[in-house]
């Protein structure tokens, strides 16, 4: 059976940042060493922002809890969790969500706080734990056991906002669906919803390193549509690495166009406002702000390439139950 295993195990241009990111720390991180790292990048970011909210979102990461090391049981391994792996988990930096949040805004969500935000494949808590900082309702899912384990305790209140991470395949498994809910302002997802993960061009070596959503295209995106309310919307961003030639094997991580069709989101009850965008240049001015083309890292030029899509439900839309 096919899970999102294929995002530990393929590529991560954000896990490389990531690592990058801590490598100057020793041991396990010190409590609040992490936030301060953070807090540092805020400037260099804010500089590739456009909207007034998503510059307030970025100065909520000075609020995040400090994170105290612990020693868990995964998959018979024991993992040191340390502030970098809570907050960086494999995925990189949360403030590489801005450019996403950003894009959001300009298609019409508001970030007003008590919006609900929910997150496909949230991969890490920081950016999450951020939103709800700024007083947003926020839903997590991902299927990861290593997340599951990480953040058993981590749903909760903060400040005038709350976390939810929930675990499992959504929208598959119909309980999860219903803990998920509805009524949401924004929903989101990075790196996860890539069409060379869920419809590849070419064939696969290894099967793990592509995506089953465990419904067909048109389920899922009924689904997306029913838990919208009107106006709502829903943004694809895919960093991804330069795709392979021809003669070459096939990277799906790389091929980062939506997996789904113009057609399919119009016949959902979305409105497309942008679709397949390249975003290389935009991608590659968060990575500098961000460090990733630092010693060791990455050419930004030659590395690193950007798509999305964003859609909004329509506000007559009559979508059909999934």
């Amino acid at each position: 059976m096919r899970f999102w295993t294929a995002i530990v195990l393929c590529f991560g241009l954000c896990a490389h940042a990531s690592s990058q990111e801590s490598a100057a720390q020793p041991g396990p991180a010190l409590p609040g060493s992490v936030i301060a790292k953070l807090a540092s990048d805020i400037e260099s970011v804010e500089s590739v922002v456009s909207n007034t909210w998503v510059v307030e979102w970025l100065s909520q990461v000075r609020r995040l809890p400090p994170v105290e090391s612990r020693t868990e049981l995964v998959n018979n391994r024991e993992v040191v969790i340390d502030e970098a792996m809570f907050y960086f988990a494999r995925y990189g930096s949360p403030l590489s969500y801005a450019r996403a949040l950003d894009l959001a805004s300009s298609a019409g969500f508001e970030g007003k706080p008590g919006s609900r935000v929910f997150d496909f494949g949230y991969g890490s808590i920081g950016h999450l734990r951020m939103l709800a900082l700024s007083g947003h309702t926020v839903t997590g899912v991902d299927v990861a056991p290593f997340l599951q384990a990480m953040y058993r305790d981590a749903s909760g209140k903060l400040d005038s906002g709350t976390v939810s991470v929930l675990h499992g395949r959504f929208p598959k498994d119909q309980d999860l669906v219903e803990r998920v809910g509805d009524q949401y302002d924004l929903v989101m997802s990075k790196n996860v919803l890539k069409r060379g993960y869920i419809h590849p061009a070419r064939e696969v070596s290894d099967p793990r390193m592509t995506i089953d959503l465990g419904v067909e295209d048109d389920v899922f995106l009924a689904k997306i549509a029913s838990m919208l309310k009107p106006g709502g919307v829903f943004v694809i961003y895919n960093f991804c690495p330069a795709k392979a030639a021809d003669d070459q094997p096939y990277i799906p991580w790389a091929d980062g166009e939506s997996p789904f069709s113009r057609d399919a989101f119009q016949n959902a009850g979305f409105e497309v406002i942008h679709f397949d965008v390249n975003d290389d240049a935009e991608a590659r001015r968060m990575g500098s702000a961000l460090g990733w083309d630092g010693p060791g890292g990455m050419n930004l030029e030659a590395d690193l390439f950007a798509w999305y899509t964003v859609v909004r439900k329509k506000a007559d839309s009559t979508t059909v139950k999934p």
